[in-house]
């Protein structure tokens, strides 16, 4: 590349010119130079370019000459020759301070200079740069690909970019696992976390800030950390048609503007790393079908499924250990009105999603089994070293399914959790456990984010599931509660009620329950024996008021009863 400051040694009119104003900003790139021949000269100049001119078309306007300067600047332009006395007396002092304001580089030519003199030998200069510049991308592209072709990694790729870039280099993947560095463990020890498989990751720690885009490609300034600790990097991203299957990380700061070399190198780099992910995708979506077979056969009745799927599964190395619970994750659905992301960005985003999911839950448990079932995530969670009950494996689900909201928001999954199954033989039915905690959790939860539940906490609602008969339900809820959500306008007196049943219907332990007066208690169940007439006195009654009071959040998540 040709910097300005290099520039001003080129050409004869320029070495004996004088630069006024701007010098800092000498440094900048020159692609090519260009004359003002005209006025409306901002239609025709282009970023990078050096203006040569006169200001023979802005002779008898101050006000253009006043504001040619800031409208440079603004396009792009590198700087600007000015050679006074033909048709100027001398270059106004405006545009000398606007000059050095904006570091806008103003050079004073000597009178009556031959524009071709200066034009000639910085174009040869720019197109051999650029000619050399054509064969170093050529040749490095030919190392790529030779490299890729003898079967290098993404540690090798990234080898190749720290040579040329003169920095320690990372790859990782868009779920931030790291594919490949240079050198050996580039990526600054206090931000990697590893998951019980040997993966490392980019962790918790890894909590980048924008410090600024750079002016070519999609790459980015980016700072993790504060303090010693701080470091600052280049992210530039990996690419395949519009999905961005990673980074390339280069610790450090860059020079700017960067040579075409380090440039070249980036955008090779990454062309090259996306071909091995797909490679490599290729060979995973092969694993996958196979593993997939196992699922399938888990879940089928057809005889002699279960042992073709233990048979498969030991051939491919999975454990299916028992007893076990089976979890269902699924993303949440997108709701927010503003900012609807493309179809493409939402698709690529709830992958993130069940990937986080599926790492934090090996993480919980190495020995889990998961299978990818279309948008679903399906694990099989052996219960070894975990007692025999459920809330404690809610509560770490839920955890899971917080950290992917935070890391992922604002995309989110929620969980189903099957009951404990004791052999594979009932491993249909954990399924179907989970599927239907899954779905209920969500009507439960009226479309909430991040929902776990667990079958054993569904009480009397595990006999349904969402699309069993939702007009009878609708219909018992409506004749057995009715009349008491009717009048219940302040919300006290289905709280009550429930309260009553459960205390045997003892005044003083509703009380107590609740938290209010006696005699508060006591009214409310008045007013319930008005509403509800003897059916409070009947067992049978009761007990159809108890299952109603169970069923009336599943119908009121369906938005059919108020």
């Amino acid at each position: 590349m040709l910097t300005l400051r290099e520039a001003l040694q080129l050409a004869e009119p320029l070495r004996k010119g004088k630069v006024l104003a701007g010098h800092k900003g000498l440094d900048r790139v020159v692609q090519a130079v260009n004359v003002m021949e005209v006025p409306d000269i901002l239609e025709w100049v282009r970023p990078g370019e050096l203006l040569v001119t006169t200001l023979y078309p802005l002779r008898d306007n101050p006000q253009a000459q006043r504001n040619l300067i800031p409208s440079l600047a603004q396009k792009g332009l590198v700087g600007i020759a000015i050679t006074p006395e033909s048709y100027i007396d001398k270059i106004p002092e405006e545009m000398i301070q606007a000059a050095d304001a904006l570091d806008f580089p103003l050079v004073e030519l000597p009178p009556k200079v031959s524009f071709i003199d200066i034009i000639q030998p910085l174009t040869s200069r720019i197109l051999n740069i650029q000619a050399n510049e054509l064969r170093q991308s050529e040749a490095l592209l030919r190392e790529f690909l030779a490299l890729v072709l003898r079967g290098g990694g993404f540690s090798d790729i990234a080898r190749l970019i720290a040579q040329t870039l003169g920095h320690p280099v990372t790859l990782v993947d868009r779920f931030r696992r790291i594919l490949g560095e240079s050198p050996a463990q580039a990526t600054p020890r206090f931000l990697v976390e590893r998951d019980p498989s040997g993966d490392a990751f980019l962790g918790a720690a890894f909590q980048p800030q924008m410090v600024e885009h750079l002016p070519w490609g999609q790459a980015q300034v980016l700072r993790v950390g504060s303090g010693k600790k701080g470091i600052t990097f280049v992210a530039h991203p990996i690419q395949a048609s519009s999905m961005e299957l990673g980074k390339i990380l280069v610790w450090g700061t860059l020079p700017a503007p960067l040579p075409s070399a380090q440039m070249v190198a980036l955008e090779h780099g990454a062309t090259v790393a996306a071909l091995k992910w797909m490679e490599g995708r290729a060979l995973s979506q092969v694993a996958q079908h196979f593993q997939n077979e196992v699922l399938e056969n888990l879940l089928s009745d057809q005889p002699g499924a279960l042992d073709r799927a233990q048979k498969l599964a030991s051939q491919l190395g999975m454990s299916l250990e028992t007893p076990f619970w089976v979890i269902v994750a699924s993303p949440d659905a997108w709701s927010r009105e503003s900012s609807i992301p493309t179809e493409g960005a939402s698709q690529s985003h709830m992958e993130t999603s069940l990937h986080l999911a599926r790492r934090y839950i090996r993480i919980l448990s190495p020995r889990a089994v998961s299978w990818r079932q279309g948008t679903r995530l399906v694990t099989l969670f052996p219960s070894r070293g975990r007692s025999a009950s459920t809330p404690d494996l809610v509560q770490a689900l839920q955890d899971i399914a917080r950290r992917v909201a935070q890391e992922n928001a604002p995309y989110t999954v929620s969980m189903g959790l099957s009951n404990l199954a004791p052999t594979l033989e009932e491993f249909r039915r954990a399924y179907r456990g989970a599927m239907q905690s899954l779905e209920l959790g969500r009507v439960l939860h009226k479309g909430s984010a991040s929902t776990v539940t667990a079958l054993a906490d569904l009480g009397l609602l595990r006999l349904l599931s969402p699309g069993d008969s939702r007009d009878e339900l609708e219909k018992f809820c409506e004749e057995t509660l009715g009349a008491v959500v009717r009048r219940d306008k302040r919300g006290a007196l289905l709280p009550t009620l429930q309260a009553y049943l459960e205390s045997g219907c003892n005044l003083r332990q509703t009380a107590a329950a609740l938290g209010v007066h006696y005699n508060t208690v006591r009214y409310r169940v008045h007013r319930l024996h008005k509403l509800l007439g003897p059916v409070l006195r009947d067992p049978r009654g009761r007990l159809n008021l108890e299952v109603a009071l169970q069923l009336l959040p599943l119908v009121r998540g369906a938005g059919t009863l108020a």
